[in-house]
């Protein structure tokens, strides 16, 4: 995936970690709530550095592991520890640079390290990206420990089978057989590896989605069922999720199909859990939203995703609750954390695209995430795009998009929430923001703003009051806005 060192936007997010709350009912069944959009914090109040995650769950505990990007280019692989996916114990550095292997940290590094157990060695497995700075070598590395939390003792490094190899995954198939799954030949490809016994080696390869340039695979089985989510190589860049399905690994995938946004809700696929519970099982996507804003804060992103015959139900949910008992989830309620909108209004807007009535600016405070507002992209931008008159499009894009909203009442306010549009279309997304309040309508002071928005996350700022509040922004195509919520 990575081929260009990309420059990060000049921002700083809160460090505010995967929200957690529990609560038990009658019969004991308890509820763990996950919040996405923020930096995870393990339990020493640290970020939690694993991107490109791998997991195994062993008794009830899950082993996460993944890139340590605190040092961008040089990553280690650490491990954490956790029963219900939100509280994280850091375990140890499994793989570390000039530790486990001389040239790791200065003419090797590793990216998306998986994790395995082989029943038949009882020993674990780690196969991953094993490769030089300018991505010239394409080649995968393999690790072993006889204890889950290790340190890992380095197997071999090399190309699979002599195949080029890069972006990769493991799957490991109900009768034990492994498999490595990565990019092949220049990202051409992808080649599905069947592993030895004791999941060391490739023994067998074949060549999937050929001249199809997919990467970040992510296998699952349901039932009697392979599905296959991957992305298109476009760099740290985020672009469709596609979904391919077939009753055998090596043959029969039907056609790419997307699912998700334009920008699979600005994710790329990391894993597939599965969470087998005594009411359901519920299978849980794990993406990595990479250069959030910069490489280092990249977050982890986990939401429950189904499967039918022939599709998969792929639709972001920013919070839920699941009950690692049952199986079941829920959306979380959050009716008591913001504030009521009944006595909103929209009292001045940048402007409204007028084609269809809907764009209205007061859907934006509606209630409603299926609405939305949007703002009308001027005849000029449209005409300097279509000429490549590229110093009109650079003065149209300097012009600033506003809603200014009227709460009612005043009230303590201390974050805000803007819910991009969700029609699986990306355009119109916030990056370059400022957050406005004041009492009187007159009087205005930013408690936030930033080069860079997270994608459909809680902002927080300092408890202030507040009856009015504006948000602004600066995007070169227009804005789009299904809702926004203050808390």
């Amino acid at each position: 995936m990575k081929h260009l060192l990309l420059i990060g936007l000049l921002a700083a997010t809160a460090h505010i970690g995967l929200h957690a709350q529990t609560t038990t009912n009658a019969t004991q069944n308890e509820w763990t709530t996950i919040t996405n959009g923020n930096l995870w914090i393990d339990s020493e109040g640290n970020d939690v550095q694993a991107h490109g995650a791998g997991f195994l769950k062993v008794g009830d505990t899950w082993y996460m592991i993944g890139e340590d990007r605190s040092s961008s280019w040089h990553p280690d692989v650490n491990m954490y520890s956790s029963k219900d996916l939100v509280n994280w114990k850091f375990e140890r550095k499994i793989i570390e640079n000039k530790v486990t292997h001389p040239d790791l940290g200065s003419k090797r590094m590793i990216e998306r390290p998986k994790l395995m157990y082989c029943a038949k060695t009882q020993q674990y497995v780690v196969w991953c990206h094993w490769e030089s700075s300018n991505y010239a070598a394409s080649e995968a590395g393999v690790f072993y420990s006889n204890t889950v939390n290790g340190p890992y003792t380095y197997h071999w490094g090399g190309r699979p089978l002599g195949v080029k190899s890069r972006d990769c995954n493991v799957f490991v198939d109900n009768d034990g057989t492994a498999y490595f799954i990565s990019t092949i030949e220049e990202n051409q490809h992808l080649g599905l590896f069947r592993l030895s016994d004791n999941y060391l080696s490739a023994v067998e390869y074949t060549e999937l989605f050929k001249w199809k340039s997919r990467e970040a695979p992510a296998i699952v089985r349901v039932g009697d069922t392979y599905y296959m989510l991957s992305s298109a190589c476009t760099g740290w860049d985020p672009n469709p999720c596609m979904l391919s399905y077939s009753k055998s690994l090596t043959e029969g995938w039907s056609e790419l199909k997307q699912v998700g946004n334009h920008i699979a809700y600005d994710t790329q696929a990391a894993s597939i859990l599965t969470i087998k519970g005594t009411k359901q099982t519920t299978h849980l996507y794990v993406g990595d939203r990479w250069q959030d804003p910069r490489l280092p804060e990249s977050k982890t992103i986990i939401f429950p995703i189904s499967f039918t015959s022939d599709s998969c139900l792929f639709d972001y949910t920013r919070q839920f609750d699941i009950n690692y008992t049952t199986g079941e989830w829920r959306p979380t309620s959050t009716s008591d954390r913001y504030i009521d909108k009944r006595q909103w209004r929209v009292l001045d807007c940048s402007s409204a695209e007028n084609r269809q009535a809907d764009y209205a600016a007061h859907y934006a405070i509606d209630g409603d995430i299926k609405t939305m507002w949007q703002t009308e992209t001027p005849k000029e931008l449209i005409e300097g795009m279509r000429t490549r008159d590229w110093r009109r499009v650079e003065r149209m894009a300097k012009s600033q998009h506003r809603i200014v909203v009227d709460m009612g009442k005043v009230n303590t306010i201390k974050g805000f929430l803007c819910t991009p549009r969700t029609d699986g279309i990306s355009l119109g997304l916030i990056r370059n923001y400022a957050f406005f309040v004041s009492e009187d309508g007159k009087n205005w002071e930013a408690v936030s703003k930033s080069h860079w928005m997270p994608y459909w996350t809680e902002i927080d700022f300092a408890p202030c009051q507040a009856r009015y509040f504006m948000l602004t922004s600066n995007e070169r195509r227009g804005v789009s806005v299904a809702e926004i919520d203050v808390f």
